[in-house]
């Protein structure tokens, strides 16, 4: 697959939030963390031989909002990722593969405000959509089967390489040699929003993300395994909970900072 089309894409969308009207004045800066939780939606899976369980990871890095309206924002993170996948074997009730791959996360999520009212207080909270590119980097993973046991092998611990199967590999590695490593998607959202004092946000958010590129058309080989592939043709799903505090750069110093969302 070439890469250039969705790096195209990816970099018009940076060049758009760069040019967000300046009118409005807010760049908000800031760190974002949270937990997530992922699953992969396979082209065709065998679930005679094979059970699977969700994979839990984590992801932390930096975040940006850029008010474009009133009430809409433009958000844009730069995150570190974690997905992955938990295989069991039923033919080879010995087989298990748990494996932690890397990403870089840059989701982009366009956001509506609402403030509500309980009683005397008002919240404010949001919903969100937008476009989701993540960076394939590498990852790790340990294997057991009955054909390592064979060779008095009770778990193997690979990595993971891009590129053909060469004819001298690397012990404990896992080559996919046709790795799509730029993969899109969607993402939905909603959330809270917090505002401690003028010019700084708290935002708690609940984001599920639909993964549309399949990771590899070819399956995995390892090094170490002759009689076990790895099935990486599918796309992730995931659920995320995150946690980002922001700040309002451009008002900073003075007396009175505009609120996050200003949707008198």
């Amino acid at each position: 697959m070439s890469y250039f089309k969705p790096i195209k894409s990816f970099f018009i969308i940076i060049l758009l939030i760069l040019t967000v009207d300046s009118a409005y004045s807010q760049i908000y800066l800031g760190m974002k963390a949270g937990a997530r939780m992922n699953w992969l939606n396979y082209e065709e899976f065998n679930s005679e031989d094979y059970s699977r369980a969700p994979f839990y990871g984590f992801n932390a890095g930096f975040s940006s909002a850029f008010k474009v309206q009133k009430r809409f924002l433009l958000q844009f993170d730069v995150l570190y990722a974690q997905n992955g996948k938990n295989i069991m074997g039923i033919e080879d009730p010995v087989l298990e593969n748990n494996a932690r791959y890397h990403y870089i996360n840059t989701p982009i999520v366009y956001k509506l405000d609402f403030i509500e009212a309980i009683g005397k207080r008002t919240f404010k909270w949001h919903i969100g959509v937008g476009p989701n590119v993540d960076f394939w980097l590498g990852g790790n993973g340990k294997l057991k089967s009955v054909e390592l046991l064979e060779e008095n092998i009770d778990e193997l611990e690979y990595r993971v390489r891009f590129g053909d199967f060469p004819a001298d590999p690397e012990d404990k590695t896992l080559y996919f040699s046709d790795a799509n490593r730029v993969q899109l998607g969607l993402i939905v959202s909603t959330g809270l929003i917090l505002e401690p004092a003028p010019g700084q946000v708290f935002q708690l958010d609940f984001m599920y993300l639909w993964g549309h590129s399949n990771i590899a058309k070819e399956e995995g080989r390892y090094s170490n395994v002759i009689g076990y592939r790895d099935n990486l043709d599918a796309s992730f799903q995931s659920f995320q909970i995150t946690v980002s505090y922001l700040y309002d750069f451009i008002n900073k110093g003075k007396k009175e900072k505009k609120n996050y969302y200003e949707n008198k």
